[in-house]
């Protein structure tokens, strides 16, 4: 209940907030989460966002490149 008071979080955000940090998650893909807020680890980033958060951006490279290689 604290996180979801002190962060103006519903429960359930807060429920997949904790679960995300508890497996240790560097990274939260939400619309509706506020962009670029961290706790304990974990960074709330939109995946549709214009310029994506440099984690996600290199995964994303990671992904593309490898979909290169298989064809």
């Amino acid at each position: 209940m604290d996180l979801a008071s002190d962060h103006d979080l519903t429960i359930w955000e807060s429920v997949v907030l904790a679960a995300s940090a508890e497996a240790e998650c560097r990274l939260l893909l939400s619309e509706d989460l506020q962009e670029g807020f961290t706790w304990r680890g974990v960074t709330m980033t939109n995946p549709f966002a214009p310029k994506l958060h440099p984690l996600l951006a290199a995964a994303r490279l990671i992904v593309d490149n490898r979909s290169v290689t298989d064809s």
